[in-house]
């Protein structure tokens, strides 16, 4: 009785948790083989047949032989993170894993994650594979990216086996970039910042975007609807975005500071924000540490 709880215990998904060297845990197809050594042995017993025996005894080695050479094939797996995407709520994102093998080639390599999952079907010895991951999150704040469990059939599906990795990144997810673009803002508060000059590109058309601000070449081209991007009088003006007047309600002011903050980064525009007392100055602080702030607000 103590053995079979101690087994039990051994596989249970709780203990898969724990391990983290490789390990095994045994999968449906377990009760096929013990229905087949059962059905041998009867047959052995019975008709004594010499046939029989060495059916039984060859099934039995090549089972047992399959423990080894699984076991051996996981644990030679290393895994670590090889670059992360910045996450905004709502929306998907990803992160890819570098996968190496200490040595030799492994076989039938699935990762998993608690939102994504990915198979390789091998790893060489001498290369490195790159697998992507995606997650995606419902709320802004402080997350931490967990363990990745690596779990192969290899080379019998009567068993897995598995090792588990602690990734253990914290990062922040940002709040979902929505709201009123860039532009529309300028040229709202066109007394400040000035007149537009001339536009000075084009980007995807947005709902709400004015019928006048329609890049039309874009269409006759047979591409995607296109807006104008225009340049205003006053370029040097730093752009000012208060928190308490840019939305309705916090979660709609922090995901409109943030499509401002991105649009701001990527045609490089200088600001500041004034929230909670505060002001953040993009020539003081790098992006992600304004995106940072926002996110744990």
């Amino acid at each position: 009785m103590i053995i079979l709880n101690q087994l039990r215990k051994r596989f249970s998904p709780s203990f898969a948790k724990i391990a983290r060297k490789g390990s095994e845990r045994p999968t449906k197809y377990i009760y096929l083989l013990i229905f087949i050594f059962v059905a041998l042995f009867m047959q052995a017993y019975i008709h004594n047949y010499n046939i029989v025996y060495m059916t039984l005894f060859f099934t039995f080695a090549f089972a047992i032989s399959s423990y080894p050479i699984g076991r051996n094939n996981i644990r030679a797996l290393e895994l670590e993170l090889f670059s992360f995407e910045r996450v905004f709520a709502h929306q998907e994102s990803h992160y890819a894993l570098r996968l190496t093998s200490l040595k030799n080639e492994l076989y039938d390599i699935r990762c998993i994650s608690d939102q994504d999952s990915v198979h390789l079907k091998g790893i060489a010895a001498d290369q490195a594979e790159i697998v992507t991951l995606k997650h995606c999150y419902e709320k802004r704040g402080e997350k931490t990216l967990g363990s990745i469990e690596c779990v192969s059939g290899f080379p019998l599906p009567h068993q897995i086996f598995y090792k588990v990795f602690d990734l253990n990144r914290d990062f922040v997810v940002y709040p979902e970039p929505k709201g009123m673009d860039l532009e529309s803002f300028i040229f709202k508060n066109r007394t400040q910042y000035g007149e537009r000059d001339d536009f000075d590109g084009i980007r995807r058309f947005e709902s709400g975007d004015r019928i006048s601000e329609v890049y039309w070449p874009s269409l006759a081209k047979g591409d995607q609807l296109m807006s104008k991007l225009f340049v205003y009088q006053d370029d040097s003006q730093l752009l000012q975005f208060d928190f308490k007047s840019c939305a309705k309600d916090d979660e709609a002011r922090l995901s409109q500071l943030t499509l401002w903050v991105l649009a701001c980064e990527k045609r490089q525009l200088a600001y500041t924000i004034s929230i909670a007392n505060r002001v953040l100055e993009s020539k003081k602080m790098e992006c992600d540490e304004v995106l940072n702030f926002l996110g744990r607000y």
